[in-house]
């Protein structure tokens, strides 16, 4: 499936909303606003969509943000 952790498509997915969160979080920090939430799901199983969320929440703290992650579903 598209989220498998190990999936070459999981890895492009991956890089594009990084991609895209590199590219807008510095235009959402010009405007103030305080937050940006982002959700990553995947109908194949919470575990796959965790594996995506920790590599995107850790590339994000590299490049300084502040990242808080909340795993909504993993309980389940």
């Amino acid at each position: 499936g598209l989220c498998g952790a190990q999936q070459p498509s999981a890895a492009r997915l991956l890089e594009d909303v990084r991609a895209l969160l590199e590219r807008w979080l510095p235009e959402v920090r010009r405007e103030n606003r305080s937050y940006v939430t982002v959700a990553i799901g995947c109908t194949g199983g919470q575990h796959r969509s965790v594996h995506l969320v920790q590599k995107l929440g850790a590339h994000l703290r590299e490049a300084g943000y502040h990242v808080t992650l909340r795993h909504r579903d993993l309980e389940y």
